[in-house]
């Protein structure tokens, strides 16, 4: 079976929905999770998970190793466009992993192995295409494409690192790694296996899994490292993890083997919240949606201009 890590940057405050997502992390114990943070761990780490107590000075100290010009990493959110370079920046404790993939912790995993196959692995070098859940060979050639690979008129690697804010250069952004690759006619797995929760609303993002496109899409079912997709009707899809981009998540009771997460982000075992919304979550999170949307285009819009 061919090895894999995930290589999880972290500086900050641990959310509320941390030990969630190391349960999720538990019931893959086939990959490995190396979880860079200087924030204590709970008494009880699985064994997968491999903590690494490094702070943020330190990690941008590694970042700016590898490189031979002075980059800007000013935030612990700048993490995200250095993503390419994990493979390169984490080389040391990389070594010996088939693969290497970086992904978000604001999502719980289902059985990562039934849907990242020996098969997928053995046919490509890359899988999936987004910030959330990315996956490279861990060799020289693929480590270095966010360098090496011809760009024009797509983002430059060495501009988005040497300048603050975000450019979403780990996926397809304004031009970024995902679409680099696409235009060197690269193939990429890129299987929408995920569920992503529209920012905007309380159901998925309309490009992902349309067939249960609804707004009675409402929730989700955990049941011993198995993750589903359900409606309100009952039909349900098997997914390889839910992506709830950062809402914050409240909890009522629930079996740490069996539990429901909805999509306004409650986590529970109570069955009765099926079919019911929270329509003000769903206001509050297009309010906020909008305005982040907004501010980043103009942002992104200055970036392009200063190009």
């Amino acid at each position: 079976m061919k090895t894999i890590a995930f290589v999880v940057p972290w500086s900050g405050k641990l959310p509320d929905y941390f030990q969630v997502w190391l349960q999720s992390c538990a019931s893959n114990p086939s990959v490995d999770f190396l979880l860079f943070t200087s924030e204590p761990m709970p008494g009880s780490m699985p064994e997968n998970v491999k903590h690494f107590p490094l702070d943020f000075e330190q990690l941008r100290g590694m970042f700016q190793a590898n490189f031979d010009f002075p980059i800007c990493m000013d935030t612990p959110y700048k993490f995200c466009d250095f993503k390419p370079s994990y493979g390169e920046v984490f080389a040391k404790y990389l070594s010996g992993y088939d693969f290497w993939g970086h992904c978000d912790i604001d999502l719980i995993w289902g059985d990562i192995r039934r849907f990242v196959t020996e098969d997928v692995l053995e046919q490509y070098n890359r899988i999936y295409t987004r910030g959330h859940c990315t996956i490279y060979r861990n060799i020289p050639e693929v480590n270095a494409w966010y360098r090496t690979l011809p760009h024009e008129g797509l983002l430059d690697w060495k501009y988005v690192f040497t300048h603050e804010g975000s450019f979403c250069f780990d996926e397809w952004g304004d031009g970024g790694l995902s679409r680099i690759i696409k235009e060197n006619g690269i193939p990429n797995y890129n299987v929408m296996d995920m569920a992503d929760l529209d920012v905007s609303k309380g159901w998925l993002s309309p490009r992902l899994i349309p067939e249960y496109q609804s707004e009675e899409t409402n929730y989700f079912e955990w049941q011993n490292g198995k993750l589903w997709v359900c409606t309100a009707e009952g039909t349900r899809k098997e997914v390889l993890y839910v992506h709830f981009q950062k809402r914050k998540l409240t909890f009522e009771p629930y079996d740490k083997d069996h539990f429901y997460l909805f999509a306004v982000g409650l986590i529970s075992s109570d069955r009765s919240h099926i079919g019911k919304r929270d329509r003000q979550k769903e206001k509050n999170f297009e309010r906020n949606y909008w305005k982040n949307r907004i501010i980043g285009k103009l942002g992104r819009m200055c970036k392009g201009l200063k190009r």
